[in-house]
């Protein structure tokens, strides 16, 4: 669903350059001989150019080329930009996360759902399950269309029966627990909005792929993780008539205090570079603790993948929560984690903290910016995934919005901008 407007009537307006107006003229000559510079034709049936003046004050070019024959309109050019879009939700007043980061100015380009191919983006949370048929949830679960509910089948021959919404790498089959965790989580990566129910999410329509698998036992996190990567393959080879085109995984849990570079978790590294390599990246949360993770080293946030973002919890007044990780080198972005109002079980929702809580924020901006970004790079997406998931990065990385409590303690020394991240994808 796209939201996009034009109209004059739904832009805030300020100035571009101050020596650069719009003049409407019946003929250029006496803008040159009164030293206007021709920039472009903007509407030439209509007489209609941009032209810039030594002057350096915009009023005093506006009024000089007035004062010039044959000239019958001049304006500043102005630069246009975004409104907020503010969704009827029950609980909106309650959400300050999708404000501080702008994503009422971001929704006016899309709600996430389709990219420029009308390909569904979907986003795996990862964690201990989701109640799937939450009001809020269940238009925007995954569901596999290769798939025969009950039938007790692999149609889609990917090696699992009947997984129609995701995985339970718990048990190895295709029900999913109903976890508090998840189902918060995934109300932050994708709340269906404008619902009058609830919550919103970072994305409205967006596909959420819930998988059963975090978990003390690393067997059963990368089953997990296995599940998705598959999915995201046979997406791949078949050109999107199976699978799933899994854009990102949120990963709100980990091992505190331990290094992936120890024989030990080194396996985790190399499931996050496997899918990486498919175009998933891997949102991730780091310790719920006062420490720098460089020196304590945190699983998974201290592996060394590109394809990860590393994620601590910012507060209301964009400072670093109290009990959340930090790392110049491998905490890449802070993110809304504290009282963040989202869904429970039970058609209910309420505040939770944590890094947990962050992460879904990037979790669903990736999902969200695949959706709003521009031809070029869904292309990029296709042909060389890889390259496409680190463009996505580097741009959400170099829009953050700077904070003092983030400088020298995360890779951006920021919190998430999702607006101006928007913004530069749908211009790639």
């Amino acid at each position: 669903m796209s939201l996009f407007r034009i109209a004059l009537s739904s832009l805030l307006i300020s100035q571009a350059y101050a020596a650069d107006v719009i003049v409407k003229a019946q003929n250029t000559k006496a803008l040159s001989l009164a030293g206007f510079e021709i920039k472009e034709a903007l509407i030439p049936s209509l007489g209609i150019y941009l032209v810039r003046d030594q002057q350096k004050s915009i009023a005093a070019s506006i009024s000089k080329a007035r004062s010039l024959a044959g000239v019958d309109g001049v304006m500043a050019n102005s630069v246009m930009q975004l409104r907020a879009i503010t969704p009827n939700d029950a609980s909106w007043s309650q959400q300050w996360g999708p404000k501080i980061i702008g994503a009422q100015q971001a929704w006016e380009l899309g709600t996430g759902g389709h990219n420029s191919d009308h390909d569904d983006v979907v986003v795996a949370v990862v964690d201990n399950g989701s109640d799937i048929n939450h009001e809020d949830l269940k238009a925007n679960i995954w569901v596999n269309a290769g798939e025969i509910p009950g039938n007790g089948k692999d149609d889609d021959g990917n090696g699992k029966i009947d997984d129609v919404n995701g995985w339970n790498a718990y048990n190895n089959n295709a029900e999913i627990p109903v976890g508090m965790h998840g189902t918060h989580v995934s109300g932050i990566v994708g709340a269906e909005g404008n619902n009058g129910k609830y919550t919103t999410g970072v994305n409205w329509d967006v596909k959420i792929m819930p998988v059963a698998a975090s978990s003390g036992e690393t067997a059963v996190v990368l089953k997990g993780y296995n599940y998705v990567l598959e999915q995201k393959k046979l997406w791949l080879s078949t050109g999107g008539r199976k699978g799933a085109n899994v854009v990102s995984t949120n990963s709100s849990f980990g091992v505190d205090a331990a290094k992936c570079t120890d024989a030990e978790y080194k396996v985790w590294n190399d499931i996050y570079e496997a899918m990486g390599q498919v175009g998933i990246l891997s949102a991730a949360a780091t310790a719920n603790q006062a420490w720098d993770i460089d020196a304590t080293g945190d699983v998974p946030t201290s592996c060394e993948s590109d394809f990860i973002i590393a994620v601590t919890n910012t507060d209301k007044n964009d400072n670093l929560y109290r009990q959340a990780g930090w790392g110049k080198t491998h905490v890449d972005i802070g993110a809304p984690g504290t009282d963040v109002f989202s869904t429970v079980p039970g058609n209910q929702a309420r505040n939770l903290t944590g890094t947990s809580m962050a992460t879904p924020h990037i979790a669903g901006a990736v999902g969200f910016l695949y959706s709003v970004a521009s031809p070029a790079f869904t292309a990029l997406a296709k042909s060389q995934p890889a390259k496409a998931a680190k463009e996505l990065k580097k741009i959400m990385m170099n829009t953050v919005d700077p904070l003092n409590d983030l400088k020298g303690k995360t890779v951006s020394g920021g919190r998430l901008n999702l607006a101006k991240a928007a913004q530069a994808i749908s211009k790639y």
